[in-house]
C-alpha cells in the first residue's frame, strides 16, 4: 500500500482554563481545582474540504439515545450548539489515570484510620498502592458540574468526522503558524507599582496534562442513519455510519476500540531536566487488578511548546498585553487578564507559540527507554523528528462512512510532574489532525 502523506485538516480547539490548587497532598498525585471556560473549543477545517467535522446530535426514542452526525461543514465551533453547553458549567479537574479511555482510575489516599498509618509505614494524605485505586468504568467522574475535592474528574465531548473523497488515515499533526497542535500555559496577569506584568508559569499542568481519541469502528444501528435522513443537515451519500460508546452512567460497550494518547510537551520537566523523556505509565487493568501499564503503542509525543520570544519581528505576549490595555479603564490583574486573552486575542494563541515537533517513531523512543527510568537529552537529540508520528493514529477513515470519535482531556495522575503546586493558571489547548490516504 502506496501512502502519500497530504494535510487534510487543521482542527484549532481553544480550551481556556483556570486551574486553582486545593492543597490535599503532596505525595505523588496533585489535585488540582479547575473552573474551564469551554466556549472557545472549536474545529476548523483545511484542504479543500477533503475532510469534514460534524457536532454529534441525538434522539431518544424509547429510551434508547441515537446518535448521528448534524450538517457537515468547514468548521465546527462546539460552543454554538447546545448540546456542548456542559462544557461551559463542568467543574474541577483532577488527576486521573487510563491506558484504554474505557477504565478511569482515581487514587486512593490513607487516612488516620488505616493500618499502615498506624504501624508508621504510611502517612495520612499519602497515595495508596495503584493495586487500590478505584475504577470509574461508568464515566461516573466524567463532565461532573459539582464534586468533593478528593474525587477525580475529566472531560469528554463526541464529534463526527467524515472523509468524502477517499480512505483516510488520521493522525495529530504539529501544524502551521496560524493552528496547529499544542498545549501551553498561559501566564496570569499580575499587578505592582509599576502596573501589570504577565507572572511566571510552573509548566506543571501543562506537563501532566493529556488528550486522548477513543475510536470506536463498528457500525451503528439503523435506526440511526434513519434518523439522520430525516434531519435538516442529511446528505444521501452518508448512508453508513461508526461508532458505539456508552452513555455515561451505563456500563462499557464493547466492541472494536482503538484509544490514542496525544502528550503535547513530552520533554518538558519544571522539577527536573527539560530536554529529556520520562516514560509515564498509565494505570490500567491487569486481570483485574489496577496496575501501571506501558502504552507505547498507543502514544503519540509532541516536544515542548514555548511563547515565541522577539526574534521574528513578532509581538511578545508581554508587548501584546500592554497593546490590549491602550485606552481602558483597566483596574484588576483580573480585569488586565480578560482585556488580553478574551477581547483582544479572542483566544487566538497560535501565531505566538513556537510548536514543538513531534517524534517520528514511538518505536525509537521505547528502545532510547533505559533502566534510569528516562531517554536523556543528548538520546531525545539524536531521534527523528517530524510533523507527526507516523507509527501512531487515531483512526483509519472509510470512504463516505462518518466516524464518531469520542476524546477527553485529563490530567494524568502518573505523570512524573504531577507532584507539585500548580498555581492558578489559564492554558491554550489547539489540535490539528492530519492524514494520509490509503490507494
Amino acid at each position: 500500500m502506496n501512502r502519500t502523506v497530504t494535510k487534510l485538516l487543521a482542527a484549532a480547539m481553544a480550551l481556556v482554563i483556570s486551574a486553582v490548587l486545593i492543597v490535599t497532598i503532596t505525595y505523588a498525585w496533585t489535585t488540582l481545582s479547575v473552573a474551564p471556560v469551554a466556549e472557545g473549543i472549536q474545529i476548523a477545517i483545511g484542504g479543500g474540504h477533503t475532510i469534514l467535522l460534524a457536532p454529534d446530535q441525538t434522539e431518544e426514542v424509547d429510551g434508547t439515545l441515537y446518535h448521528y452526525p448534524g450538517a457537515f461543514q468547514d468548521t465546527l465551533t462546539f460552543s454554538r450548539y447546545r448540546q456542548y453547553d456542559y462544557l461551559k458549567e463542568v467543574d474541577t479537574l483532577s488527576p486521573v489515570s487510563t491506558v484504554d479511555g474505557l477504565n478511569w482510575f482515581l487514587p486512593e489516599f490513607y487516612g488516620i484510620s488505616d493500618e499502615a498509618v498506624q504501624n508508621g509505614d504510611a502517612s495520612v494524605g499519602e497515595t495508596k498502592p495503584v493495586s487500590e485505586f478505584r475504577r470509574d468504568e461508568e464515566l461516573k467522574y466524567a463532565n461532573l458540574t459539582q464534586r468533593e475535592p478528593e474525587d477525580g474528574h475529566y472531560i469528554f465531548l463526541d464529534f463526527w468526522v467524515v472523509s468524502p473523497g477517499t480512505s483516510y488515515t488520521l493522525r495529530v499533526a504539529r501544524g502551521d503558524e496560524n493552528g496547529g497542535s499544542y498545549l501551553i500555559e498561559l501566564p496570569s496577569v499580575g499587578k505592582n507599582e509599576n502596573g501589570f506584568f504577565l507572572e511566571e508559569t510552573k509548566g506543571n499542568f501543562a506537563a501532566s496534562a493529556r488528550v486522548g481519541f477513543l475510536v470506536n469502528t463498528d457500525y451503528v444501528a439503523d435506526q440511526a442513519v434513519t434518523y439522520y435522513q430525516r434531519s435538516p443537515g442529511s446528505q444521501d451519500r452518508f448512508a453508513t455510519f461508526a461508532g458505539n460508546y456508552q452513555e455515561k452512567g451505563n456500563p462499557i460497550f464493547h466492541g472494536s476500540y482503538r484509544f490514542t494518547v496525544y502528550e503535547p510537551n513530552g520533554d518538558l520537566h519544571p522539577q527536573g531536566i527539560t530536554g529529556s523523556y520520562i516514560p509515564t505509565q498509565p494505570v490500567g487493568l491487569s486481570g483485574s487488578v489496577p496496575a501501571a501499564t506501558e502504552i507505547w503503542d498507543r502514544l503519540t509525543v509532541q516536544l515542548n511548546n514555548r511563547w515565541k520570544q522577539k526574534t521574528d519581528g513578532a509581538p511578545t505576549l508581554s508587548e501584546l498585553l500592554t497593546v490590549a490595555l491602550v485606552g481602558k479603564n483597566i483596574q484588576s490583574a483580573d480585569q488586565a487578564e480578560t482585556a488580553l486573552y478574551d477581547t483582544y486575542l479572542q483566544g487566538q494563541v497560535a501565531p505566538y507559540v513556537a510548536k514543538g515537533d513531534f517524534l517520528s517513531r514511538m518505536t525509537d523512543l521505547q528502545e532510547r527507554y533505559a533502566d534510569d527510568g528516562q531517554v536523556t537529552v543528548g538520546e531525545m537529540e539524536l531521534l527523528e523528528k517530524a510533523g507527526a508520528t507516523k507509527d501512531t493514529y487515531i483512526v483509519e477513515l472509510e470512504k463516505n462512512v462518518p466516524q464518531r470519535i469520542r476524546m477527553f482531556v485529563w490530567i494524568e495522575g502518573q505523570d512524573a510532574d504531577c507532584t507539585e503546586l500548580i498555581e492558578a493558571q489559564r492554558f491554550a489547548l489547539s489540535l490539528e489532525l492530519a492524514g494520509s490516504n490509503q490507494k
